[in-house]
């Protein structure tokens, strides 16, 4: 009995800790491009849109190629001279944290 009850425990403190490390700050799982891409999407995505557009049913956005022309075509509107490194940053924090395109 006490050995069940010792196996259920540590069952549970198991779970817990997976669960911990899950819900630890999700950019320590960013790759070195997307933390790029995040803090250049920071600086000058955001005053026109916040992170909402990313998440609405009716997105237009249904590849990861679409992804890439779309921040490319958002960079141009805005006028910001970004590097392809730059746009490619851009998409992939997009994708690894919203759209998940493989």
């Amino acid at each position: 009995m006490k050995q069940s009850v010792s196996l259920i425990m540590i069952g549970a403190a198991l779970m817990l800790c997976g669960s911990l490390a899950r819900a630890a700050d999700a950019s320590t799982l960013l790759s070195t491009g997307a933390k790029r891409g995040e803090a250049l999407y920071q600086a000058n995505c955001t005053r026109c849109h916040d992170t909402s557009v990313h998440t609405r049913p009716n997105s237009i956005i249904h590849s990861l190629d679409a992804l890439k022309k779309r921040v490319r075509f958002c960079e141009t509107n805005a006028r910001l001279k970004w590097s392809d490194e730059q746009v490619e940053d851009v998409t992939v924090w997009l994708n690894e944290t919203f759209y998940k395109f493989k």
